[in-house]
């Protein structure tokens, strides 16, 4: 991947990051591709597509800004295909609840584009406990 390819995916990464932070779903949108792959936390077990309205009703669950970090990101890629696994921080303060924050993994896929490069999946997890009943773990950190 040449040092050009590395730098724009990195500003992209930065640009969904900061609209995901700030809750603007036009911005994030304007990240991904319109046939973005979407392996989300929350169900459906996947989403095909971006879906405004969902994202935006989920946003407006929040009390003021999201709390949007990633870290630890590995950056790979060749030709007009790249991807990045990292770890990161969600969080914020649902409406009517104090502010809570936890760590996830995250892998981004990249696919140049009408010559510009956009996030085409996305799929986030969290370790979940494997004694008795399979429970998620949010309180890992890094």
């Amino acid at each position: 991947m040449s040092t050009g390819d590395y730098d724009d995916i990195r500003a992209l990464m930065d640009d969904w990051a900061k609209a995901l932070r700030e809750k603007n779903a036009d911005a994030i949108i304007a990240c991904q591709s319109q046939t973005v792959r979407h392996f989300s936390l929350a169900p459906p077990l996947e989403e095909i597509g971006n879906h405004r309205d969902g994202l935006q009703s989920w946003l407006d669950t929040w009390d003021g800004n999201l709390i949007f970090e990633i870290r630890n990101t590995d950056l790979r890629g060749g030709g007009d295909t790249a991807w990045c696994s990292a770890l990161a921080r969600l969080g914020g303060s649902k409406i009517g609840q104090s502010e809570q924050a936890f760590w996830m993994r995250i892998t981004l896929a990249f696919a140049r584009e009408e010559g510009r490069w956009l996030i085409v999946h996305i799929h986030e997890s969290v370790p979940f406990s494997m004694e008795g009943q399979p429970l998620a773990i949010f309180d890992l950190k890094p």
